[in-house]
C-alpha cells in the first residue's frame, strides 16, 4: 500500500505521512523500528500506534525523525480501522516517514518555449506549401522505351515556316505511308489490320476495352457495342463520299462526341475542308489515311476498316436475343442481318444518314485512335475541334459581350466559309441554382427547341428583304428550333423556301432570325483559316506556375517585326486530350499582353488577351504591329482539380502495358516540347530565337538530365511541421504546379523572329508590372510612390552632407536616420508624423516591457 496519511505527532496540525510497502527493517540512521501487536482491541492499539508515533515524531536532536517503520502481526481477516488517517494492514510492514505541513515543492517547470511570430509561421508556411520551385513529370514510360522516339522527334523550342508548311510535310508523309501499306497487302493478299489498334481484337479476344476507354473509366455500367466488322461486310455498296460531303449528312452515335461532329457540319459547307483532312482511302485494301493538327503541327493517322456495331453477330445472339428482336421466320438469319448488321443504321458510334456512305465513320474513328481511344472524344468545345481539322485559331465570343451586333453580323459573320467558320452553344454551365428547372423537357420547351449544353453548327446567313436570318444544324439530325422561322412557322412562304432554298422536316436543320440566335446561344466560336499567303513562326517553354500569380511570368517571347504586317498572336498549352488520365491534379488558365520595347511608357501596352470561359487551351489576339521589337508577357494561373497525380495514374493502369505505352508516348512527347535548347545571350539571358528561314532545325531533343549533378534547382525540402501551425499538414499536399506552353505568331512576314527570353536575376524587375485593370494596381502605385518618397528623402540627406575629414563617419552620416524615412513613408501615405520625443517616449516604454517581460520576448 502507498499513499500520503495524516497523522497526530503533538503538534496543533496534523502532518502528512507517507506509506510504502517495503518489507524492510534497515531504516536510515536516525529512523526507529518500532513492532506493534495489534491482536488485541483495534483502538487500543491505535491509540498504542498513536502514542508511538507521538513519541518518535518528537526526535531526539533538531527534530522529529524522518522515518520510521511499523510492523504489525495482525491478520488479513480483522478489518484495519482509521485513526486520525492513519490505516494499518494485517502482517504488513509499512515505512512512515513525516514531512512537514507545507506541500512538497513541485517539480521545477521547464523553461517556457518561446512561440515563433506569426509572420515566421505564415511564411514557414507558404515556404512549405508553396516552394520556389515546382517540377512535373515530363516522362512516364522508362527510357529505354522512349529514348528512340524522342531523339527522332525535331519540334523542341524552334519552329519556323509558312502556316501551310507543316500540314503539306504531314500530308506527303501520310500519303507515303499508306502507299506502303497497300503495296505490302496486296502482295499478301490481306487486308490492312491496324496492330496497334484493332478494335475486334481489343472488343472481342483481349476484352480490356483500350480502344473504348481511356485509363480512367469513369461509368463501370455503360454499354459496349456488340460487334465489330470491317466496311466490305457491313454495306453493301460502300463508299467514302455519297455526291460529295454535306451537313446533312452526320448523324450522332453512342459517343458524347457532338462538339466534334458540329465541328465537322460547320466544316461540310466546304468540301476542301473535308479533303485537306482525308488524305487518301483504299477501300478495297481496308486502309485509310487522315491528318490532325496538334499543339501547332500536323500529324497523320492510319486506320483500318473496322468498325464497332450495336447488335451481336446473330450466331452470337443467343435466343433472348432474337425473342427480344422479334424475329421467329425461317429466313430469320437474313432479316437479322438486315435489321442489324447492315447499313450506316447497324453502327454504333457516328453515322452517314446515307447507308452506304462511310466518311463520318471512319473520320470520327481516326479521331478517336489520335487520341487514343473513344471516351477521349466525349465532351469537348467545338471551336477546338475545328482548330484540330484545319490548323485555324479559335476565339471564344461570350454573345452578351458583343459591342456592336451589327458591326459583328456585316463583317464577321457573314464571311462563313472564307476566311471564318463559326459555330454556337447554348448556355454550357450546368444549372448552377436549386431553383432552376430541372425537367429535361419543360427546359427544352422554354428553350423553343435549342438543347442546352450541346453544339451547334453555324452554316449559312441571310440579309435581305427586311431579314437577317441565320442557318444552324444540330449534329443529331433532329430536334429543331421551335420558334419564329421554324419549320412550318407562320413566317414562311413559297417565296421565302424558294429564296433560301430550304425544306421542311426534322433533319437538324433550320433557320432563326439573328436576334434570336444571340438570344438563346451564350456563345460563339470564331476559327480563323490561314491560307497560303500566312507564315507562322512558334516557340514553346516549361513555366512554374505559383500558387497566386500577382504578375505576369518572368520568362517571357520577344518578337521582331521586319516590316508592317497583321498578325494573330496565339498563346497555347499542350492539348491534354491526347494523353486524357494524365493531366495530373491541376487546370491552367492563361493571359498575355503585348507590348512595344521603345515605347516611352511601360504600362501602354499594345493589346491583351482575355479570359476565355470554356476555350482554354489557347486565347489570342489579332493586332496590327509595326516594324520594331515587342514583349509579350505571359500569366499562367493554375486551379486544383480533384484528379489524380500522374504516377498514382500509372500505379493503377500498370496492368494495362499497351494503353500505358501508346497514351505515355503521347505524353512523353508533348512534354519535350518545353525543354528549350540554351544559350547564353551577351545581356546574361538566354534566349531561342526563330525566323522564318534563318534559323535551322535542332537535329535532336533536350532531354531532362537524371543526373544529381544537374544545375536545375531542387524542390524545397519538406520540414517538420509545429502543431500550431495555421495548417496542420501543409506538406502532405504542396502546391507543385508546372506547365508547357507555346506562342504562335501568323503573319505575313515570313521574316518575322520569335524568342524566349529567360531574364537573369538583375533582368528582372523589382516591382511587379501589373493590368490598368488589376485590383492590385492602385496598391501597387501606392508602395511605388512610397519607394520614390523614400529615395528623394535620401537623395536630399546625402546631398545636405559635406565632404568631412573622416571618410568612414562621413559615409556614416550620408545614412538617412531611422526617423527620417518613418516620416517620408508616413507622409506619402497621409498618415500623422510622430515627433521626435514622442518617439523616444515610445522607445523607453518599450525598453521597459522588454525588461520585465523577458521571457515573452521572441
Amino acid at each position: 500500500m502507498s499513499g500520503y496519511f495524516f497523522v497526530r505527532d503533538g503538534h496543533p496540525s496534523p502532518h502528512q505521512v507517507k506509506l510504502e510497502d517495503n518489507g524492510l527493517h534497515d531504516v536510515e540512521s536516525n529512523g526507529n523500528d518500532v513492532k506493534m501487536d495489534t491482536s488485541g482491541q483495534q483502538d487500543n492499539a491505535a491509540n498504542e500506534a498513536d502514542e508511538q508515533i507521538n513519541e518518535l515524531g518528537k526526535g531526539s536532536g533538531d527534530g522529529p525523525n524522518p522515518a520510521f517503520t511499523i510492523t504489525t502481526n495482525r491478520t488479513g481477516d480483522e478489518p484495519a480501522t482509521p485513526k486520525d488517517g492513519l490505516v494499518l494492514g494485517g502482517g504488513q510492514t509499512i515505512k512512515l516517514m513525516l514531512v512537514p505541513d507545507k506541500p512538497p515543492a513541485p517539480p521545477p517547470t521547464p523553461a517556457k518555449e518561446k512561440k515563433p511570430h506569426p509572420q515566421a509561421k505564415m511564411k514557414k508556411f507558404w515556404k512549405n506549401f508553396d516552394p520556389e520551385y515546382t517540377g512535373k513529370v515530363t516522362r512516364v514510360l522508362p527510357d529505354r522505351i522512349t529514348e528512340k522516339d524522342l531523339s527522332a522527334v525535331t519540334l523542341v523550342g524552334e519552329i519556323a515556316h509558312k502556316a501551310v508548311k507543316s500540314y503539306e510535310d504531314a500530308k506527303a508523309s501520310c500519303l507515303r505511308d499508306v502507299k506502303r501499306i497497300i503495296k505490302e497487302c496486296r502482295a499478301s493478299n490481306q487486308k490492312y489490320t491496324d496492330s496497334h489498334w484493332d478494335i475486334e481484337r481489343d472488343l472481342k479476344i483481349t476484352r480490356i476495352r483500350d480502344c473504348l476507354d481511356g485509363l480512367i473509366i469513369e461509368d463501370d455500367d455503360k454499354e459496349y457495342p456488340a460487334d465489330a466488322k470491317r466496311v466490305t461486310d457491313i454495306f453493301d455498296e460502300p463508299k467514302f463520299y455519297v455526291d460529295g460531303v454535306s451537313y446533312d449528312d452526320i448523324l450522332q452515335g453512342s459517343a458524347g462526341d457532338c462538339w466534334f461532329l458540329a465541328a465537322i457540319s460547320t466544316l461540310s459547307c466546304n468540301q476542301e475542308f473535308i479533303d485537306r483532312v482525308c488524305v487518301i482511302q483504299d477501300q478495297a485494301v481496308g486502309v485509310y489515311g487522315f491528318v490532325f493538327h496538334r499543339d501547332g503541327e500536323w500529324h497523320q493517322c492510319i486506320i483500318d476498316d473496322k468498325l464497332y456495331l450495336r447488335a451481336p453477330a446473330y450466331d452470337e445472339s443467343g435466343d433472348v436475343v432474337l425473342g427480344q428482336y422479334g424475329i421467329r421466320r425461317p429466313d430469320q438469319e437474313d432479316q437479322y442481318q438486315e435489321l442489324f448488321q447492315r447499313g450506316s443504321k447497324s453502327l454504333y458510334f457516328a453515322q452517314c444518314r446515307d447507308q452506304n456512305e462511310t466518311w463520318v465513320s471512319l473520320l470520327e474513328k481516326a479521331y478517336a485512335k489520335a487520341h487514343g481511344d473513344y471516351a477521349s472524344i466525349s465532351g469537348g468545345q467545338t471551336g477546338e475541334a475545328i482548330e484540330d481539322l484545319t490548323g485555324g485559331v479559335t476565339t471564344e465570343i461570350y454573345t452578351t459581350n458583343i459591342l456592336d451586333t451589327d458591326e459583328f453580323s456585316k463583317n464577321e459573320l457573314s464571311r462563313i466559309g472564307k476566311d471564318f467558320v463559326f459555330s454556337c452553344a447554348a448556355a454550357r454551365w450546368r444549372e448552377w441554382r436549386p431553383y432552376l428547372v430541372t425537367n429535361e423537357k419543360v427546359r427544352e420547351e422554354r428553350r423553343s427547341g435549342i438543347v442546352s449544353q450541346h453544339a451547334y453548327a453555324v452554316l449559312d446567313t441571310y440579309e435581305g428583304h427586311g431579314q437577317r436570318l441565320v442557318k444552324i444544324r444540330n449534329p443529331w439530325g433532329r430536334k429543331e428550333w421551335t420558334g419564329a422561322w421554324s419549320d412550318g412557322s407562320k413566317e414562311w412562304t413559297a417565296e421565302w423556301l424558294t429564296r433560301l432554298n430550304h425544306q421542311f422536316g426534322d433533319d437538324g436543320i433550320f433557320w432563326m432570325t439573328y436576334k434570336d440566335m444571340l438570344s438563346k446561344y451564350k456563345y460563339i466560336d470564331r476559327t480563323r483559316i490561314f491560307g497560303p499567303d500566312w507564315h507562322v513562326a512558334q516557340q514553346w517553354m516549361s513555366v512554374q506556375v505559383p500558387w497566386s500569380t500577382l504578375d505576369y511570368q518572368t520568362n517571357h517571347f520577344s518578337v521582331v517585326v521586319p516590316e508592317d504586317t497583321d498578325a494573330v498572336i496565339v498563346l497555347s498549352q499542350l492539348d491534354e486530350r491526347y494523353f486524357k488520365g494524365l493531366q495530373g491534379k491541376y487546370n491552367y488558365t492563361m493571359q498575355f499582353r503585348v507590348q512595344k520595347d521603345d515605347d516611352e511608357e511601360e504600362e501602354e501596352y499594345l493589346a491583351r488577351s482575355k479570359m476565355n470561359y470554356e476555350l482554354i487551351r489557347s486565347v489570342n489576339v489579332e493586332v496590327h504591329l509595326t516594324k520594331g521589337t515587342y514583349t509579350v508577357l505571359i500569366k499562367v494561373e493554375a486551379h486544383s482539380t480533384g484528379r489524380d497525380e500522374v504516377e498514382n495514374v500509372i500505379r493503377k493502369n500498370i496492368h494495362r502495358r499497351d494503353k500505358i505505352t501508346q497514351i505515355g508516348k503521347l505524353y512523353d512527347l508533348a512534354h519535350q516540347k518545353g525543354q528549350l535548347p540554351s544559350s547564353s545571350s551577351p545581356s546574361g539571358a538566354t534566349s531561342t530565337s526563330v525566323s522564318g528561314t534563318s534559323t535551322p532545325v535542332p537535329s535532336g531533343i533536350r532531354t531532362p538530365s537524371t543526373s544529381s549533378a544537374s544545375s536545375a534547382p531542387a524542390p524545397a525540402e519538406e520540414s517538420k511541421q509545429d502543431s500550431d501551425d495555421i495548417e496542420k499538414d501543409p506538406n502532405r499536399n504542396p502546391w507543385n504546379a508546372s506547365c508547357v506552353v507555346g506562342l504562335r505568331v501568323y503573319s505575313k512576314q515570313p521574316e518575322l523572329e520569335l524568342k524566349v527570353i529567360v531574364p537573369s536575376k538583375e533582368d528582372v524587375h523589382e516591382m511587379p508590372t501589373l493590368d490598368r485593370d488589376d485590383v492590385a494596381k492602385s496598391a501597387l502605385d501606392e508602395v511605388q510612390a512610397v519607394a520614390e518618397k523614400v529615395d528623394e528623402v535620401i537623395g536630399d540627406k546625402k546631398e545636405g552632407e559635406g565632404e568631412g575629414e573622416d571618410g568612414e563617419k562621413q559615409n556614416d552620416e550620408a545614412k538617412p536616420d531611422e526617423a527620417e524615412t518613418k516620416k517620408a513613408i508616413a507622409g506619402s501615405r497621409g498618415v500623422p508624423v510622430e515627433s521626435d520625443d514622442d518617439e523616444e517616449d515610445d522607445e523607453e516604454e518599450e525598453d521597459g516591457s522588454e525588461a520585465s517581460d523577458d521571457d515573452e520576448e521572441e
